[in-house]
């Protein structure tokens, strides 16, 4: 029996041990903060002698205005602000011969170390306090205030005494507002009576939420603005359009009683300002692109350029950004017409400002685009060859009905020449990186272009049913499988991830919801409204294995359920079906690799599908066409008659092609075309290639 009563008390020691590591009364960066300022009480009352007789109001930031500039009170204030200023305790070799300052510091490791309050005597404690074992060796291995006192046998966690001996007492609950003409605010409160002679540090805290009503379930997390010997604050950084709460802590070197219950919510009542341009303006990929009909490398063929234009979001304003104007100016003035058709025919979102027709050749013709939410780069097609161009980018943001402009930020580049010998249309690597998801595979359930997952007999197919609502959610129902011959090599566990990637009410998430399925299907619930989701599965054992595949959710409005009249749409929001973007169905990354068998050359042609393509299900195929361009010799390759034209249709799951007896050392141009809904032609990409030597080195 003994030795059973042993084992429940060790069992409640550990218990306790764990439930202490699990708490903390407030984040580690308040109790920096309080730390900090019991640390400036406590240098204020070593010269009480001196402030007393240069002030009459102790309660005032004369008073460390004072301290600042006195040489004793300024060392020993040294320590304390370094740990405001930076959370870092100041270096032994910073307080070298200087007194104050070391005490300073020693005072603040102690707090580190000691709660605020006094252990209880041994002889009071009592039920597991009084139980002789070790279940805590520091203040912070207990919860919440609670000490790591001894019981005259081991040490316990036990509820300290003298809690609140010489704390000065919590403010008042209200707090004042009072906005001056150019848009400070006043923040004030009233103290209690002072149970101490020693000066109060008064620490101010606020968090605030965006919206057309306050909620304190979507504010942002408590930050400390101010720390104060005054009974107030003026605030010159309030900005408009957000619910501020307060609430005030008061603090003097015995510690606090806490913080004060929030404030009432508090709104600025002046305009807000406009936001600023964006940052770092980039062009980081260029692509040349050839018309399907073209196979004339020449002036008047058809080439165009498309480039990606990136730029870095601006500082935090006012306001939410909403989008992104783009517009853009060929500085060649005969280039402009040519330039905006070419345009107008890949973007039906770009708006042309054309101006009257005169007879002054200097007109020029401006194209414009809008971003879809706070997008961060966009891509723009049908630009002219060796071309240069003036780029501007505006931030859009709306306050109400009415529409905020930031000033424009500029960039002036020339796109690539259509005459240069040598064009890829790879991006870069560091643009394809996996982490990215706007370079992610769109219209393919797997990353047959990721080096991580190369197609082969065993690439894990994973495929998603339509969206259906059930039991007052969307719903989509997901299934995945290997080949015949690859089922019992490749088992479960699988890692399901799915995430918004783009939401026609412009909310998107970084945030990706994870689970672990021992079978081959799982039901996902909870999606929004007009939203493309990505889905990843992959093996537990192996995430080189996973597969990708996209569903796009229906409109609110166009969900009909059995025997409900309607949904409880969101009236305000501006959800519209993806299927009526405009949807941009290019391959990219188109990549040879040749390989010698039998004598033969064997060549290996790669690509993938642009993320820009919303719905897989348009792409019906692909048109693939090689031609030779010239042998070895020079005069051949100015007949016509020389070139030899081959053609192959391939299914829309596929993401490579094989080609056989391509001749050796020899330039062959590569065209791979989208074949849409309905047998029309979609966009398509060119690449020229010269066939290595029989006898060299096959990269």
């Amino acid at each position: 029996m003994p030795a059973l009563r042993a084992g429940l008390v060790l069992l409640c020691a550990v218990s306790a041990v764990t439930l202490a590591r699990r708490s903390s009364p407030e984040p580690e960066d308040v109790q920096e903060k309080i730390s900090s300022a019991r640390c400036t009480s406590r240098c204020l009352s070593l010269h009480m002698t001196q402030l007393t007789a240069a002030f009459r109001h102790l309660q005032s930031d004369q008073v460390l205005v004072w301290c600042e500039n006195h040489r004793r009170c300024a060392q020993c204030l040294q320590p304390c602000k370094e740990l405001w200023e930076t959370r870092k305790m100041l270096s032994p070799k910073s307080c070298e011969k200087q007194t104050e300052c070391v005490t300073s510091r020693d005072f603040l490791t102690s707090l580190r170390s000691s709660r605020q309050g006094d252990c209880p005597p041994p002889q009071r404690a009592t039920g597991f306090a009084a139980a002789c074992v070790e279940s805590c060796s520091l203040d912070q291995d207990c919860p919440s205030s609670r000490k790591c006192c001894f019981n005259g046998c081991g040490h316990t966690c036990q509820a300290p005494a003298n809690l609140y001996k010489g704390v000065p007492l919590k403010p008042r609950r209200e707090i004042n507002f009072v906005e001056d003409s150019e848009g400070r605010v006043k923040v004030a409160w009233v103290s209690k009576f002072n149970v101490s002679m020693e000066p109060v540090i008064y620490m101010l805290q606020s968090r605030w939420n965006i919206g057309i009503h306050p909620s304190e379930d979507q504010a942002s997390l408590w930050a400390t603005v101010a720390m104060t010997l005054s009974e107030d604050v003026v605030l010159s950084d309030l900005r408009p359009q957000r619910w501020y709460q307060f609430r005030v802590a008061a603090i003097n070197s015995h510690g606090s009683r806490g913080f004060t219950t929030p404030s009432k919510h508090y709104i600025s009542s002046k305009d807000p300002s406009p936001p600023e341009p964006p940052t770092n303006m980039r062009v980081s990929n260029q692509t040349l692109e050839w018309a399907p009909d073209s196979t004339e490398r020449s002036v008047g063929s058809g080439a165009t350029v498309t480039v990606l234009l990136c730029w870095d979001p601006p500082r935090e304003g006012d306001l939410p950004v909403h989008n992104y104007r783009i517009t853009w100016i060929s500085r060649h003035p005969g280039a402009t017409h040519k330039h905006t058709l070419q345009t107008h025919t890949h973007e039906v979102h770009s708006k042309h400002t054309r101006p009257a027709h005169t007879n002054k050749q200097s007109k020029k013709e401006t194209d414009s685009m809008l971003t879809r939410g706070a997008q961060s780069e966009l891509w723009l097609q049908g630009l002219l060859p060796a071309t240069s161009y003036i780029l501007s980018v505006q931030t859009v943001a709306y306050w109400g009905q009415k529409r905020l402009k930031s000033h424009r930020a500029q960039l002036v580049f020339t796109t690539i020449s259509h005459t240069d010998e040598d064009f890829s249309n790879e991006l870069p690597s560091s643009s394809s990186s996996p982490s990215s998801p706007d370079l992610a595979a769109s219209s393919s359930p797997t990353h047959p272009e990721s080096p991580l997952n190369p197609v082969t007999s065993e690439t894990l197919r994973l495929e998603v049913a339509a969206p259906h609502y059930h039991n007052n959610q969307l719903q989509v129902k997901v299934f995945w499988k290997w080949p015949y011959h690859a089922r019992q090599k490749h088992r479960g566990p699988y890692i399901l991830q799915w995430r918004p990637h783009t939401c026609s009410s412009n909310v998107t998430s970084s945030e990706r919801t994870t689970t672990v399925v021992q079978g081959t299907h799982h039901t996902i619930k909870g999606l929004q409204f007009a939203c493309k989701y990505r889905v990843a599965v992959a093996t537990k054992v192996d995430p080189r294995s996973e597969a990708v595949a996209w569903v796009t959710t229906p409109t609110c409005a166009s969900v009909r359920v059995r025997g409900v009249k309607a949904l409880p749409c969101n009236s305000e929001n501006t959800e519209r079906p993806l299927s009526l973007r405009k949807v941009v169905l290019r391959p990219e990354r188109l990549t040879a690799d040749f390989q010698q068998v039998n004598g033969t050359l064997l060549t290996t042609l790669r690509w993938r599908m642009s993320h820009h393509a919303l719905d897989s299900a348009a792409v019906e195929g692909f048109q693939f066409t090689w031609t030779l361009q010239s042998e070895l010799s020079a005069a051949t390759e100015r007949r016509e008659d020389a070139r030899v034209s081959q053609t192959q249709t391939i299914s829309p799951s596929e993401r490579l092609v094989t080609v056989e007896a391509l001749q050796a050392d020899s330039t062959y141009r590569l065209q791979l075309q989208v074949l849409t809904a309905g047998g029309r032609n979609g966009a398509a990409v060119s690449k020229t290639i010269h066939t290595p030597a029989i006898n060299s080195t096959l990269s």
